[in-house]
């Protein structure tokens, strides 16, 4: 597809996951490489894409053992932080490059705005 962006979801929450890959099919720009349960599994699907926006959950299970870190992720990538706890209070690390911020619960309608908002920026770049 024609100017479609590339993006991972990092999810532990089964409904979760099962909304945000609803909402990501139904939008034409974006397309869905892999989702993350775990942090052990986010660096498999990292050797394998570069993806322009990384949908990513705040709270989410180390699972096996290994040295991922969010320095890891590719610099260019855009990261919509979706997560129940404001980025200003959230005392962990976070991931370098752009942050965007996507409170739960979330609605399709606020989906939308904040990735019309991240697609605008990764576009105009």
């Amino acid at each position: 597809m024609e100017n479609c962006l590339t993006c991972i979801l990092i999810e532990d929450e089964a409904l979760g996951i099962e909304m945000m890959e609803d909402y990501i099919s139904r939008r034409d720009d974006l397309t869905l490489l892999g989702t993350a349960i775990q942090l052990s599994e986010i660096e498999c699907l990292l050797e394998t894409s570069s993806p322009s926006i990384i949908f990513l959950d705040l709270i989410i299970p180390y699972g096996d053992q290994n040295d991922f870190n969010f320095s890891k992720f590719p610099m260019s990538s855009s990261f919509i932080v979706t997560s129940a706890i404001p980025i200003s209070h959230f005392k962990g690390e976070l991931p370098p490059g752009r942050i965007y911020e996507l409170l739960k619960p979330i609605s399709f309608k606020n989906f939308t705005m904040c990735v019309d908002k991240v697609v605008q920026k990764i576009k105009s770049s």
